[in-house]
């Protein structure tokens, strides 16, 4: 093909390529198909589901990337040990929230409730044979058969251990997978687990009362404490709430009288201080602030500052202590027993009396903010802290333990797990069907 003379192109190509997108446009445009009739019902649920299939499926995707990206820059960055097992703290409660449960009742496998503990998002219970961790919608997440003669739980807020009262072995456990298990020269009396996961472990130590080591998340020793018999053995143990600081509760004879000495020990430091002492074995040891301490003995309870020294004490000598309860905002319920009747005093942050209330007989108390349940042989009674009856609810079973949150109950009846609602709420959901 030559061009034309002047260099300008054939009059008979351009009307050769007019025809050709005349042609195309043609085809292009076509006929339309019908989409203006109206879908169906069953085609609009069946598009709606479509739609949050592909919704949670690029959510799961999201969620995998973001771990798998922490992961790879821990690695990168040196940051390993305790980071590493934050990203699997991170990881599993990824796993929780994008993989719900089928909800309750359950049944957990546990016959007889040992330890109930609350962690984020999840519960781990402990029975003869060992423990299960179920998240708080239904779904089993953990299940471990330990085989320890005398099991035990430490819980914090992603993790816990488990470990052998007559033996010297302990587990670091997530909610999903072991994490460490470590063997101890000595048998194992008692552990604490802080919510960033340092762990405390007491053993027996010859020549000594006893040996209390402290480990990091990523099981590296910090401290190690030899206690003399003037010192004491300790029995109750609890971390401050940035796990920076530990509370001992050690028992010791003095003058042919039990007493407990309580301590404070700064990690960072190692040296223990002796923040107060009282008659009678610990019950109860917990931090209801960053800087108080509130301990329960066999008559007294007392709220000791974290350097030193009663800031207020309840005495209920002449009582049996039979449970107690300590809600997330440092608000105390006690259940006390005289012959065969029972008391329920609720106590403030700062031990300050809000109600006495004769109750019926009862094995258990739950306090949760304005309110407090009992658990009695047959079911689970609802007050409010000035002792006002709102709500008992009648079981088939007798009931061993209660979690109890804004969102849900959670009864546990030997083997099962379900959901209590209180009989209020439930007509009201009845009238509005």
């Amino acid at each position: 093909m030559t061009d034309a003379p002047g260099g300008k192109t054939p009059l008979w190509e351009h009307c050769h390529c007019t025809k050709g997108q005349e042609s195309m446009r043609k085809r292009q445009r076509g006929p339309r198909p019908v989409s203006d009739e109206p879908l169906s019902a069953g085609r609009v649920e069946y598009l709606e589901q479509a739609r949050e299939r592909v919704r949670n499926r690029r959510i799961r995707r999201t969620a995998l990337i973001v771990v798998a990206l922490t992961l790879v820059v821990l690695f990168t960055t040196g940051i390993v040990g305790s980071s590493v097992a934050m990203a699997k703290d991170w990881a599993d409660t990824a796993r929780i929230l994008l993989f719900p449960g089928t909800g309750w009742p359950q049944q957990t496998g546990v016959m007889e409730v040992k330890q109930l503990a609350a962690m984020n998002s999840s519960f781990v219970e402990l029975g003869e044979e060992g423990c299960v961790v179920w998240s708080r919608t239904g779904t089993r997440l953990n299940s471990i058969q330990s085989g320890y003669a005398r099991p035990a739980l430490a819980v914090g807020k992603n993790r816990f251990v488990l470990y052998n009262r007559s033996g010297n072995e302990l587990r670091v456990e997530s909610r999903t997978q072991n994490l460490y298990t470590k063997t101890m020269e000595s048998s194992i009396t008692l552990c604490a687990m802080a919510d960033n996961g340092t762990l405390a472990v007491v053993t027996e130590d010859p020549g000594s009362a006893a040996r209390l080591r402290v480990y990091s998340s990523s099981m590296e020793q910090l401290l190690s404490w030899s206690l003399t018999i003037t010192d004491g053995t300790p029995l109750r143990l609890a971390f401050s709430p940035d796990g920076r600081r530990l509370a001992v509760a050690a028992v010791t004879v003095n003058g042919g009288q039990m007493v407990t000495n309580f301590y404070v020990v700064t990690l960072a430091q190692g040296d223990p201080m002796l923040v107060g002492s009282g008659s009678g074995a610990a019950q109860w040891l917990s931090w209801t602030g960053s800087q108080s301490i509130l301990a329960v003995c066999d008559s007294r309870a007392v709220l000791y500052n974290a350097s030193g020294g009663e800031r207020a004490a309840y005495d209920f000598t002449g009582q049996t202590l039979r449970d107690i309860s300590v809600d997330a905002s440092g608000n105390t319920a006690l259940l006390l027993a005289s012959g065969q009747l029972c008391q329920a005093v609720m106590l403030g942050r700062d031990l300050g009396v809000e109600s006495t209330t004769q109750v019926q007989a009862s094995n258990r108390i739950v306090r949760a903010g304005d309110t407090f349940y009992l658990l009695t042989d047959t079911g689970v009674e609802c007050l409010s802290t000035d002792g006002t009856s709102q709500w008992t609810q009648s079981l088939s079973a007798r009931p061993q333990g209660l979690l109890a949150d804004r969102r849900q109950l959670l009864v546990f009846c030997g083997n099962t797990v379900q959901v209590l609602t209180p009989p209020a709420a439930e007509n009201n959901a009845q009238s509005n069907t």
